[in-house]
């Protein structure tokens, strides 16, 4: 399965973030470690996604070479998921200025019992821890590939707080192969399904393009809707259009932000996907949705909603 070209234009951020701390935003982060992950996510890592690049370059023979050398490196630091790509314009906000023209995209596990209690506030301290381990790997590895002699620039969901997002999440994890977007709009993959948080690092250094995957998402969630049903904000479309490129389920932010602050992070929908298992179980349900979907398409009067 090849890799669509992607011509979409960039997406245009409309300040959804700021509108978000203007008029909803009144987070209780009351624990000293969560005190501690906004502290140091937004005062330390945030400083350090950009850097002086070494003078020293170390050759790599091909993209490949190059790309293994970085998953040795971040699986050291014990990340989890890793994918590469070529940078798309619709992975990119227009205005928005990022090095290079090649991707890292890494995703970090969420802990599953604390996304089980959405959208109870262990889940949503469960989600910025995420955040925060992630942006210590995002970081170490934006250093790691200056230090190899190629500028590099790392991306964190968090930073949004400081400046406007530069990097959309789920595009870029679809791109660089890592799974398929659900219609919750988040990156389900076969490892963890949606139970991730993802960050990119853009550089100079050149590194493959990733590999599209299908898990059969798109099938099953047009038949399966129990996130668009279960999201208390009704935030969830139930039909796919042409967003930014892509043939996609939408969501509205102005229906889910309140919802998200109100419940500090809300989750539910990542908790009701169906894709939400323990890793060792997820090779089984995969194949049980794939049996699902042939089944329906050889039997298309059988079709278990409306759709």
């Amino acid at each position: 399965m090849k890799m669509c070209v992607d011509m979409a234009d960039p997406p245009v951020y409309d300040n959804i973030f700021q509108y978000m701390v203007t008029h909803y935003q009144d987070l209780k982060r009351s624990s000293p470690e969560e005190k501690f992950w906004v502290h140091d996510l937004e005062d330390n890592q945030y400083p350090h996604l950009n850097g002086e690049v070494s003078e020293n370059r170390v050759g790599f023979s091909s993209p490949e070479e190059a790309a293994e050398n970085i998953r040795d490196l971040a699986g050291s630091m014990g990340v989890p998921l890793i994918g590469f790509t070529k940078i798309f314009p619709s992975m990119v906000f227009k205005g928005a200025e990022v090095i290079g023209e090649y991707a890292v995209v890494l995703g970090f596990e969420m802990d599953l019992d604390a996304i089980d209690t959405a959208p109870e506030p262990p889940a949503g301290k469960e989600a910025l821890r995420a955040y925060w381990r992630l942006g210590i790997m995002v970081q170490k590895v934006s250093d790691y590939i200056r230090s190899l002699g190629y500028e590099a620039q790392g991306h964190q969901v968090r930073t949004f707080i400081k400046d406007p997002p530069t990097v959309l999440y789920p595009i870029a994890g679809l791109h660089a192969g890592l799974g398929e977007i659900g219609m919750h709009g988040l990156l389900i993959t076969p490892e963890l399904g949606p139970r991730v948080r993802l960050g990119v690092i853009t550089t100079e250094l050149a590194l493959p393009q990733g590999e599209p995957i299908d898990l059969g998402v798109q099938e099953f969630c047009q038949r399966c809707q129990i996130c668009a049903d279960e999201c208390i904000g009704d935030a969830i479309s139930r039909t796919r259009s042409v967003e930014r490129g892509h043939f996609k389920y939408t969501i509205d932010p102005y229906r889910c932000l309140p919802q998200f602050a109100r419940y500090d992070g809300c989750g539910v929908c990542i908790r009701i996907c169906p894709f939400n298992r323990k890793k060792e179980d997820m090779e089984r349900f995969l194949d049980g949705v794939k049996r699902l979907n042939e089944y329906f398409r050889l039997h298309p009067e059988k079709v278990p909603r409306s759709v």
